[in-house]
């Protein structure tokens, strides 16, 4: 799983806060980043993990109805 070190700040002053105040929230200034895709290798195990127990209920609540239909 990878990480975003959002707070890493550059080394150095930069020459526009050289004689000026300097900034207490770095991140403010930062670039905004482009939200990573998840790759399929984590997506996969990922659906089956969401939809295997929704497949689950609406099997279960099938079969109980096929059941009461069935002694009814």
């Amino acid at each position: 799983m990878k990480t975003i070190n959002s707070l890493e700040v550059a080394t150095g002053t930069p020459k526009a806060f050289a004689a000026g105040p300097t900034t207490f929230f770095p991140v403010a200034s930062a670039r905004a980043r482009r939200r990573d895709v998840l790759p399929l290798r984590e997506t996969l195990p990922l659906w089956f993990a969401i939809s295997s127990p929704l497949i689950g209920i609406i099997l279960g609540l099938l079969g109980a109805w096929f059941v009461t239909w069935l002694t009814s």
